[in-house]
């Protein structure tokens, strides 16, 4: 069967899902995703039967999903809908997430439901977490929901008909909601929160009383804040930067400092982190 992949990017759920396709004979084509006059002319060049968009950024045009069963991968639960799906998993320190393979329709995220899988989260970052988890959910359910279009049988239900749906729609996550309160956040809470922006966008604080943006967070096993001061910077060690919390102190490995590129904390800020105790 002819697919096209139509994606933002040729990332790892993208190779993932066109390997696994090509291993079972399909004959699989790969465009990004970049305008709707090129997304057209791939479907007018290419003719698919099926078009299946693991990683998009915007909506299909509705001249391709009107006239095309378009499959969209979601990183979410059944019935999740937003951009945000998970970053928010992260961020509210659900136990379990999954992935659902649905129908492009007008209504974003809210089409017939194809296929989903679920899986167990670990306390990991969003990238970790993408890469692993949410692509191997992703490779069962669209080689599924392939399968089930094969058949031509199968009729996916619509969403508003499913019982027990737990997903929500919800917004795009912004600063505001990602921001740290280093006064009232504990450990765990500071470790979701920088978790669930990890790679992109990172949450906006700052360090040395200079604005940045904060990746790359590991919790520190031994040592503390003193009482009463949880945000104070406690010392270096090689690249990261240590930050007490409420109830502990969390290690920064990477920030970005406004006009510049995403560095290792304490090369970020090389003049004044020498002054914290190795």
């Amino acid at each position: 069967m002819r697919i096209l992949l139509l994606t933002h990017a040729f990332n790892s759920l993208t190779q993932r899902l066109g390997a696994e396709l090509q291993q079972r004979g399909h004959e699989v084509s790969i465009e990004f995703d970049i305008a709707d006059s090129v997304a057209e002319e791939a479907v007018a060049l290419f003719r698919p039967a099926l078009i299946v968009a693991p990683y998009l950024r915007r909506a299909i045009p509705e001249s391709i999903w009107s006239r095309h069963v378009c499959l969209i991968v979601h990183p979410g639960i059944v019935g999740d809908r937003g951009p945000s799906a998970l970053d928010w998993a992260i961020q509210d320190g659900e136990a379990e997430w999954g992935v659902t393979v649905l129908q492009a329709e007008r209504e974003m995220d809210a089409g017939p439901v194809w296929a989903s899988a679920t899986f167990a989260m670990r306390r990991a970052k969003k990238s970790s977490l993408y890469r692993n988890e949410v692509t191997q959910a992703a490779a069962i359910a669209v080689l599924q929901a392939v399968q089930r279009f094969e058949s031509g049988s199968f009729q996916p239900p619509a969403l508003a008909s499913l019982s027990g749906v737990r997903g929500r729609l919800r917004p795009l996550m912004k600063q505001d909601d990602r921001r740290l309160d280093w006064t009232r956040d504990s450990t765990d809470t500071v470790l979701r929160k920088i978790n669930a922006a990890d790679g992109f966008p990172g949450v906006a604080d700052s360090l040395f009383g200079e604005p940045c943006h904060l990746f790359d967070a590991w919790p520190e096993a031994t040592l503390r804040g003193m009482p009463g001061t949880p945000g104070t910077l406690l010392a270096r060690r090689e690249t990261a930067l240590l930050r007490a919390t409420l109830d502990g102190a969390v290690w920064i490995g990477h920030v970005k400092r406004p006009g510049s590129i995403k560095l290792p904390a304490a090369l970020a800020f090389g003049h004044e982190a020498p002054a914290l105790p190795l």
